[in-house]
């Protein structure tokens, strides 16, 4: 399955002026927002939006020193209530109405729930999608994630070689296709000589871990009005922090993908395409 239409790259100006690169999919139905996991990028959503059809005119950002989006040298901007604050103002930018539907995969769920709280009018419902929202308890100590993706590969000598070490392992071998090719195509800057180099390197990467947890978002979330959808996978690690996400939004369900890990948009994107369609059109 391919897309139906290119999107286009639309620069906004974010929070603190930050230049985002946001990928503007058309479509003639209702407006809908989709935020992408760390370490991805917009098009990772591809294989979803394929299947959304022109349901809905999909917009999806670049978070912050990810994919095309402007990247700061200081680790304090990478704030995860930041990046909550670039999600309205994309929103402002393509004057989008209130009440819009908005999903968040991973710390996109956890960037979605701040700018919910943030401006309780901007959305008529959201779905966060293993959200990475959880109390203290379990961020304490060391971060392996950082620790990892700060001793990763950034620079390959060729798309091939990127592919035969990253599709090769967990992650992304579980990955439906279209996914890997999404990121294979537009999370590298290639160079002349033919060797391709991360847009966002490991050392960025760890410091949204580092930043990450959203723990005060996760004390907050009972101030979340909205119709909320929760969504976690099967094999899901991330499992457990979406039951108690469910235990503290007043306006909620929660829905299994059967055989999904975390990575749900990428490793099941029919599933998630559908439940999109039924959620936001419901």
């Amino acid at each position: 399955m391919n897309l139906a239409r290119e999107p286009e790259a639309v620069t906004v100006r974010g929070y603190n002026g930050l230049n985002l690169n946001v990928w503007d999919y058309g479509g003639s139905g209702t407006p809908l927002l989709l935020c992408h996991c760390t370490g991805t990028l917009g098009r990772i959503w591809d294989p979803v939006v394929a299947r959304l059809g022109d349901q809905f005119r999909v917009l999806a950002p670049d978070t912050r020193g990810q994919g095309d989006s402007e990247a700061p040298s200081d680790r304090h901007d990478y704030r995860w209530d930041y990046s909550g604050k670039d999600l309205l103002a994309v929103a402002k930018h393509f004057s989008l109405p209130p009440g819009v539907g908005a999903a968040g995969h991973s710390a996109g769920g956890a960037h979605l729930g701040y700018a919910a709280l943030e401006s309780p009018d901007c959305f008529g419902r959201i779905m966060l999608l293993d959200a990475v929202v959880a109390d203290r308890q379990f961020f304490q100590g060391s971060n392996p994630l950082a620790e990892k993706v700060r001793r990763r590969k950034n620079t390959f000598e060729s798309k091939d070689a990127a592919r035969e070490r990253l599709c090769s392992k967990a992650p992304m071998s579980y990955w439906h296709p279209m996914a890997q090719a999404a990121y294979l195509s537009h999370a590298f800057e290639d160079a002349p000589d033919g060797s391709c180099t991360l847009k966002c390197p490991g050392t960025r990467e760890a410091w949204y871990y580092e930043l990450g947890g959203a723990s005060d978002l996760f004390e907050r979330l009972g101030e979340i009005t909205v119709p909320t959808a929760l969504v976690t996978g099967e094999k899901s690690y991330g499992h457990a922090w979406v039951e108690a996400q469910q235990a503290r939004l007043a306006n909620t369900h929660m829905d299994i993908v059967s055989g999904a890990g975390h990575f749900i948009p990428q490793e099941k994107p029919e599933e998630t395409a559908a439940l999109i369609a039924t959620w936001f059109e419901g």
